[in-house]
């Protein structure tokens, strides 16, 4: 038995898409940009922590005049070298050293990066947080290495000895 094909008009099936809310819309727009915005806090956090201790000798001047001290506190804290030789801050020194790597970025990304891998399932925002975190962390490790502590208010400084002078001693 052979079977007919019926002589049916193609139709063609258009299919509407349905809108998002505009608060739904803004919240899908920034969860999927979330790896760019942690990245750009990772930047930022690298930046102000290398070069916020020089910062403060251009307060106050044009934006022309802190941008030549910014190029020299970054480039002169990690490199030695200072392009405008006669903007503030031109005598900034090469600084490498382990005892600034415990500051508050490093200490924010520890604790996202601690909260993003908590085993509790009702966390919200466990991986948001996991990706920034680490960038923190990241930033603050490696900015930390280029810092200026002269201060040393962090966890590895050297304790301070007592001084005793000579007189004080007894030789007997």
């Amino acid at each position: 038995m052979a079977r007919r094909r019926r002589a049916t008009r193609t139709r063609t099936v258009t299919r509407r898409r349905r809108r998002l809310p505009s608060r739904k819309k803004v919240s899908k727009s920034i969860g999927s940009q979330w790896g760019k915005i942690s990245k750009g806090a990772g930047v930022l956090a690298f930046l102000s922590n290398v070069t916020g201790s020089d910062m403060a000798a251009s307060t106050g001047q044009p934006i022309g005049a802190r941008a030549m001290n910014f190029g020299n506190s970054l480039l002169g804290r990690i490199s030695g070298y200072t392009p405008f030789k006669n903007a503030a801050g031109a005598n900034i020194q090469q600084t490498i050293g382990i005892d600034g790597i415990f500051n508050k970025f490093s200490g924010i990304g520890l604790g996202t990066l601690i909260y993003g891998m908590l085993p509790v399932k009702m966390l919200p925002h466990r991986g948001k947080a996991k990706t920034l975190g680490k960038s923190l962390l990241t930033a603050g490790v490696l900015s930390g290495l280029f810092m200026s502590t002269n201060n040393h208010s962090n966890l590895i400084s050297p304790s301070r000895s007592i001084q005793v002078s000579s007189s004080e001693v007894s030789y007997t």
